[in-house]
């Protein structure tokens, strides 16, 4: 019975318990708005299937140029177009190999290759190029103005082909992790905390970034190490010709097909718990994707000098070396924080942190 004056405990609990419900109502349907947003941002900036076919055949035309001058050379696409991380209007990343022994071009240097690449190139075709031969790995610049692609060559660059295959088969195993990498590496551009030449974060960096997070920020988590689960598989023993005949034919191990996540939070729940991660993260300590874990900081320069240190999961080296100027580390950990807190105190709706 009701007192008049007083509430009746059952009557209290049941308050509770409408206001919690209602509360947990709320929050649930803010995430999955937000995960209405993820999805679409992804879908209205990653690269088209279109571009990246364009991508493909602007690749063999080029590699049948290069053959008559280098039998038994392969060019392979490598980078976000490969792994379906990319942004649209992101530059084409190929490298050439040997397919036919291990890496060895006589006497010719990457360099001397690369001249004799272009000037196949500008003999037959109109494709403008550039030699850049001042970068630690010399690269040759295209620029085809009638396809409206722009990429770049190296020669022999094998860990990016071994790096391009594990990136696509962590994005093959868990439908979330290739909208939540494409939103966040529109996010980190749009905040202007990429450029490795700025001295902040390069794109491979920032998908370290969510990889090791869906590894060892979540509970339970929602990727695993691929080179734990599957060691024989992503390793540098196979030879750069083997992996890249994976990556263009669309093989996927069975670790990556059968995967299946304990962790079923929404996108939006995913993207919060992002931010929240980093922005209470111990950067003195080094990112690991391949031990998914931190590692012991090497006694090195190019590992203590820069303020953020995320290993390479294959040649094991830092990927954020070039992130050694405070201020630009400031930059990153400043957009992370304003992310949280606009996320946290607004509506949780995508639109806030762009």
């Amino acid at each position: 019975l009701l007192v008049p004056g007083k509430i009746h405990p059952w009557f209290r609990e049941l308050i509770v318990h409408f206001i919690t419900s209602m509360a947990a109502f709320a929050f649930a349907r803010t995430r999955d708005l937000l995960t209405h947003d993820i999805i679409q941002k992804c879908e209205s900036v990653k690269e088209s299937n279109a571009t990246t076919r364009k991508k493909k055949r602007w690749c063999e035309v080029l590699e049948q140029n290069i053959e008559r001058i280098y039998p038994n050379r392969k060019l392979i696409l490598v980078g976000s177009s490969t792994t379906s991380f990319a942004i649209e209007g992101c530059d084409v990343d190929l490298t050439i190999i040997r397919t036919d022994s291990p890496p060895f071009y006589g006497f010719e240097s990457g360099l001397q290759i690369l001249s004799r690449i272009r000037d196949a190139l500008i003999a037959r075709t109109s494709i403008n190029t550039e030699l850049i031969s001042s970068a630690v790995v010399p690269i040759l610049k295209l620029k085809d103005r009638h396809e409206g692609l722009e990429g770049d060559i190296s020669v022999d660059i094998q860990n990016s082909i071994f790096n391009t295959y594990l990136q696509k088969c962590y994005g093959r195993m868990d439908p979330r992790v290739t909208p939540l990498v494409v939103t966040v590496k529109h996010w980190a551009q749009e905040s202007g905390i990429t450029g490795a030449h700025y001295h902040k974060l390069s794109g491979f960096a920032v998908v370290l970034l969510v990889i090791y997070y869906l590894q060892r920020g979540c509970s339970p988590p929602v990727l695993h190490s691929l080179q734990d689960l599957n060691p024989i598989h992503f390793t540098t023993t196979a030879t750069a010709s083997i992996t890249a005949e994976k990556l263009m034919s669309d093989s996927l191990p069975a670790v990556v097909t059968s995967y299946n996540s304990a962790n079923t939070a929404t996108l939006g729940e995913l993207l919060v718990g992002f931010f929240n991660f980093y922005c209470n993260f111990d950067w003195h300590q080094v990112l690991s994707v391949r031990l998914a874990g931190p590692r012991r900081v090497p006694i090195d320069k190019k590992w203590t000098r820069p303020y953020i240190r995320i290993e390479d999961p294959f040649d094991q080296k830092n990927v954020t070396r070039a992130v050694y100027e405070f201020s630009g580390f400031c930059d990153i950990k400043q957009a992370f924080n304003t992310a949280k807190t606009r996320l946290a105190y607004g509506q949780c709706r995508l639109h806030e942190i762009f």
